[in-house]
């Protein structure tokens, strides 16, 4: 009996997550959307039953793949305050994961609601791989189960979208809302960038903390644009003229050292004092041109004075430009604000850059702080 009080409050986080479209449903078993919702319902009566004055932290991963599935991974976890709620925790985590206990997060949970989004997308949809563990961990009792969702994701012209597989019919959804301690963080695909969404962006994922409440479909709605590969956010065009101007500049460096190479074999040999002349001053031309490369894009960022096409830059080198014409350190609002791109492109790239070790990101607020990294290249 000491656990019941315990497993009652694991039911919480399924009313957070599978929220009943209708209640008050009759309850009948059976496979269509809405007996579905009843056995929601029935989930969230007894959650709303408990008298538990705390409840456990809910934290819900959706990690979104390319093949239109998404790994799942919902966690809970309860602070175990006293040795009684820890030894109930201890012994239910031993049914939990024995597959004997007749509550707690499970995958039959979402099968039924995988059915109910089946029949509104039209795609074939299942429930895979599903794990489940218990434990503790810092006088923290965690609950955690994780699954595959296959066909989670729509597949569109440009890449994928987000939100259809949270429809429960009637224009609802069955995610109705999020409670105060619970967060639901989604991972863009790999080789994928956002490209529409009213949903916060932070760090290449959506981020939506409780409380907050969803009327429709649309309002969990994200689009994914195709990057092409693993260089998620830099577009091919811009791939493709950097590979030139690399193959450009490669082939005039070598030019240059042929030439420079002829040009010392040629000099006389007779005059000593001009060689001489000759060999001392050779390094200054070279550390002028060695640091040429950074040094030519500085000023307006419509132009410089080597005339470089801006179109010809991929898009880091265009950030990296305009933190140099900023000391270094630009909000990234103001990197929007100049380069004209959105929200979800210029966060997307600077995770790349920032994973590249090409800039630094510092989180001041609810505002990012974008700087150069602080190194010194030692040309000589």
């Amino acid at each position: 009996m000491r656990s019941v009080a315990l497993i009652v409050a694991l039911l919480t986080v399924a009313a957070g997550i599978a929220a009943p479209v209708a209640a008050g449903g009759p309850s009948v078993a059976g496979t269509s959307g809405s007996e579905t919702v009843t056995a929601l319902d029935d989930t969230t009566v007894v959650a709303q039953q408990s008298t538990l004055e705390r409840s456990p932290q809910t934290d819900i991963f959706i990690e979104l793949h390319g093949d239109q599935s998404a790994s799942w991974r919902v966690e809970m976890r309860y602070e175990l305050e006293s040795e009684n709620e820890t030894a109930a925790f201890e012994e239910f985590a031993q049914e939990y994961e024995a597959g004997s206990a007749d509550v707690g997060l499970d995958a039959a949970l979402f099968e039924r609601v995988s059915d109910t989004a089946e029949s509104q997308t039209g795609r074939t949809m299942a429930i895979e791989n599903a794990t489940t563990r218990a434990y503790i961990e810092n006088q923290t009792g965690v609950v955690a189960l994780t699954f595959t969702w296959t066909n989670f994701l729509e597949r569109t012209d440009n890449g994928v979208r987000l939100g259809d597989a949270f429809a429960a019919g009637g224009g609802q959804t069955w995610l109705t809302s999020l409670g105060e301690n619970q967060n639901l963080t989604i991972q863009t695909p790999p080789g994928y960038a956002v490209s529409s969404t009213n949903l916060p962006l932070e760090d290449n994922a959506i981020v939506i903390e409780g409380p907050r409440t969803f009327e429709s479909t649309d309002e969990l709605t994200v689009s994914y644009v195709s990057t092409g590969g693993p260089s998620a956010g830099i577009p091919w065009g811009v791939l493709v003229g950097l590979a030139v101007v690399v193959t450009l500049s490669g082939a005039a460096v070598v030019y240059v050292r042929r030439q420079s190479k002829d040009g010392i074999e040629s000099a006389p040999a007779s005059d000593n004092a001009t060689s001489s002349d000759e060999l001392s001053s050779e390094p200054e031309p070279a550390a002028a041109s060695d640091p040429e490369p950074t040094e030519e894009p500085i000023g307006p960022i419509e132009s410089s004075e080597a005339g470089v096409d801006l179109d010809l830059l991929s898009d880091e080198e265009r950030v990296e430009l305009l933190l140099e014409q900023n000391g270094g350190r630009m909000k990234q609002a103001n990197i929007v604000k100049e380069t004209g791109w959105s929200d979800a492109k210029v966060s997307q790239l600077l995770s790349s850059m920032a994973d590249e070790n090409r800039v630094e990101k510092l989180r001041l607020g609810r505002e990012n702080l974008i700087s150069l990294p602080d190194e010194v290249e030692d040309d000589t």
